[in-house]
């Protein structure tokens, strides 16, 4: 058994990088202060385990608290809507599936109606469509520009930058 971990442990070994000392840097995914490793023993304490479970029973929570998004004021946590928290535990909500002998997604499918500029479609998902046995992979976030006859200047860039984006994400 290698190394136990601490939120100690692990805050040391970010001072140590910040000041430039050699640091133990398998805790961290990719040599990424924000991002643990996987498969690393990890030892919780007592109030740590009461958060886990805490976000475990309350999505809303974990993402008011944990999630960082990019806003006009940078990377931040931001506040949930009434809509968007009944929309996230829609998502969330298990129930036990006898067939399977687990819990899976009591909502499988779910229907969002929702304007296109709440950013709600920017990942690299890509839907399949064959015509004439001929395979085409469309990225989703594209698919509003494919029913246009024309396009702007702007909207010509922006496609384009979708595509690099899509090819860039593979790697």
């Amino acid at each position: 058994m290698g190394q136990v971990w601490t939120s100690e442990l692990i805050q040391k070994n970010v001072e140590r990088i910040r000041f430039q000392l050699p640091a133990n840097m398998e805790c961290f995914h990719m040599r990424d202060i924000e991002l643990k490793a996987d498969n690393i023993t990890f030892k919780l304490t007592a109030e740590e385990l009461d958060e886990f479970n805490k976000c475990a029973s309350d999505i809303a929570y974990f993402v008011q608290k944990y999630c960082r998004f990019m806003t006009d004021k940078g990377r931040t946590t931001v506040k949930l809507r009434p809509y968007q928290i009944k929309i996230l535990k829609s998502l969330a909500e298990e129930q036990y599936i006898e067939e399977l002998e687990e819990y899976g997604p009591k909502n499988r499918d779910v229907i969002v109606l929702a304007s296109r500029q709440i950013g709600k479609c920017f990942f690299g998902g890509n839907i399949h469509i064959k015509i004439a046995n001929k395979e085409l992979k469309i990225p989703i976030n594209l698919l509003y520009y494919f029913r246009k006859e024309r396009l702007t200047f702007l909207e010509k860039i922006k496609v384009n930058l979708m595509l690099i984006y899509d090819k860039v994400d593979k790697f």
